[in-house]
């Protein structure tokens, strides 16, 4: 791939703007990029051509090969439709990032690929413990494409997006919340699952906690409201296992993360320490989801809070998660869903001290 002509599909999509810039500066023989939307001249550094352009001109360019950055079903079709045209081969995006060498959350594609080989038979004991077949479907669509690098194996089981760590839908694939919830988000961001929460509850909640170490996001979490927020509480700390110093990347983005190569400086301290009150804890803290648990043993023990924690950033997070929760709390009921359809994005495990979707007693 490094040597042919190479062309991108959907270079503008969320995949396509994140790892499009890497693949284009590893694939040398980038050609241009298909967009029939953009008003661009150049995206990543090529030349735009439309569908049409692209057509006519590929006879151009023998053994091309054009890399597909497309996610939802409809665009994906389209970009298999439009290389078959061509008589193009279409090679996955992931499948470029496998194959050149790079990064695909965390860990190199080809690693996240090898060390859930490693665990495979954990992964499927695992399996066994889930509450609905739906989440077993999930987790057997998620190591496919895990080994396969075909993203397609997920759009089956894929979840709806919107419903995301809990739902106000009136039949919830997630979490349904109570009118007395205190709750605690861990990588709160800019805020967008606190405004969530308040939409979700109507304002009526026991506490917020919202723990953000990025400065800049931080800034954009304190006024996260227009109105006052009785018992909010925004935490410019990242949550561990320990208290300690560590250096931050901070990127004012969802994907600031602990670094030994960052130039911010941030305290970690534990949910145990912070917190006496909790029914909800949310986290997606870039791979310190099961450290996060090891800090708040005492709160899930005593609380038993219900739990919503993404599991994709590394390739064992999810058996991480689950061994530290099993270390506090038992007869947790497990469910798993896939809310991103098209890449390790967005696996988030759900917990619950009761069966389904709605609050307990003590949050109801």
């Amino acid at each position: 791939m490094a040597t042919r002509p190479v062309f991108f599909l959907a270079p503008l999509s969320l995949l396509g703007s994140i790892h499009g810039p890497q693949i284009a500066r590893s694939a040398a023989g980038l050609v241009a990029v298909v967009d029939d939307h953009s008003a661009e001249a150049t995206i990543h550094g090529a030349p735009r051509w439309t569908s049409a352009e692209f057509l006519q001109r590929i006879g151009q360019h023998p053994g091309a090969v054009a890399i597909d950055f497309s996610e939802s079903p409809g665009d994906r079709s389209d970009a298999a439709e439009l290389c078959r045209l061509a008589s193009v081969e279409r090679a996955d995006c992931v499948v470029a990032q496998a194959q050149l060498g790079m990064v695909s959350v965390y860990e190199y594609a080809a690693d996240y690929r090898r060390k859930t080989l490693e665990r495979l038979d954990d992964f499927l004991r695992l399996a066994e413990r889930f509450a609905d077949d739906h989440s077993r479907a999930t987790l057997y669509a998620n190591l496919l494409f895990r080994l396969s690098y075909d993203r397609s194996h997920m759009l089956a089981t894929w979840a709806n997006p919107i419903e995301e760590y809990f739902s106000s839908y009136a039949a919830p694939a997630t979490f349904r919340l109570g009118t007395q919830e205190h709750y605690c988000d861990c990588g709160a961001f800019q805020g967008p699952i606190v405004s969530k929460f308040l939409g979700a509850t109507g304002h009526r909640y026991g506490s917020i906690t919202a723990f953000e170490p990025d400065r800049a996001n931080f800034e954009v979490l304190q006024k996260v409201s227009p109105l006052p927020l009785p018992n909010y509480r925004p935490v410019n700390k990242a949550v561990s296992s320990r208290r300690q110093t560590l250096r931050f990347m901070e990127t004012g983005t969802v994907s600031s993360y602990v670094s030994a190569e960052g130039t911010a400086i941030i305290q970690t301290t534990r949910l145990d320490d912070e917190l006496d009150k909790l029914t909800f804890l949310k986290m997606d803290v870039e791979g310190f989801e099961a450290k996060t648990l090891q800090g708040a043993s005492r709160l899930l023990g005593e609380q038993r809070p219900r739990v919503a924690a993404c599991v994709y950033h590394y390739a064992h997070d999810l058996l991480d998660v689950v061994a530290q929760l099993d270390k506090s709390v038992d007869d947790y009921h497990l469910r798993l869903r896939q809310h991103n359809g098209s890449y390790y994005y967005d696996l988030v495990l759900y917990a619950s001290p009761i069966a389904g979707v709605e609050a307990p007693a003590w949050a109801a």
